[in-house]
């Protein structure tokens, strides 16, 4: 694959969350996803093959990772296994980054 610059903002997704924004980058073996949730945002309880870590930029967020509740602050990250359910809801205002491994072919759009 050749190198491909990414505009940020030019693909960001609005409707998968109420009160939040996502943006997917996809390359060959991963996905990168940067998110912005406004406070009060839930992502329901789901699960996936893929490793994830999910990385807090700014704000307080909470992730249940197979029952377990984790908070983030700013600057610290979680590795949640492939196929384990999980969770997360905004405590407050919030921004972060995920990673996936393999690439998240589902949410090419």
């Amino acid at each position: 694959m050749a190198a491909k610059i990414h505009r940020s903002g030019t693909s960001v997704i609005t409707d998968m969350f109420p009160k939040g924004q996502v943006e997917f980058i996809h390359g060959e073996t991963m996905t990168v996803n940067l998110w912005q949730f406004e406070q009060g945002c839930d992502v329901p309880p789901h699960q996936h093959p893929h490793e994830q870590i999910v990385h807090c930029l700014e704000g307080t967020f909470e992730v249940t990772v197979d029952g377990e509740v984790l908070v983030l602050g700013a600057g610290d990250s979680v590795v949640i296994p492939g196929g384990a359910e999980h969770a997360a809801h905004a405590r407050t205002a919030s921004r972060g980054i995920d990673i996936f491994h393999p690439v998240r072919e589902d949410y090419r759009r």
